[in-house]
């Protein structure tokens, strides 16, 4: 997980690491950070794959771990759009309130 946080802290910012001129600073941050992302996700994807295929699968078991992951990512959703009622009143929109109280289903997420 921290190989694919290195990643998106890379690209997924405002620092163009193009830019910097070719040195110790922006090797390690192509090399090391960016591409460990890649490395990283298939890791956690093999690991993911390895306990999910571990156990038998059924519907049930499937629709309940979707059902599971939906309450979740609602949860999450209706904590950040609260800190946006406190924090940032400004950036709110009814159409950011009606995406967090949807995530899964309008694509949020």
């Amino acid at each position: 997980m921290f190989r694919i946080l290195m990643h998106h802290f890379v690209v997924h910012n405002g620092y163009d690491v193009l830019r910097l001129p070719l040195g110790p600073e922006r090797i390690f941050l192509q090399l090391v950070m960016q591409g460990g992302g890649k490395v990283g996700v298939v890791i956690f994807f093999s690991i993911s794959a390895w306990f999910f295929l571990d156990r038998e699968q059924t519907i049930k078991s499937n629709l309940k771990r979707v059902w599971i992951m939906e309450r979740e990512l609602l949860f999450w959703s209706l904590i950040l759009v609260t800190f946006y009622l406190v924090f940032d009143r400004t950036d709110l929109s009814m159409k950011l309130m009606m995406k967090s109280v949807m995530p899964l289903s309008i694509g949020v997420w």
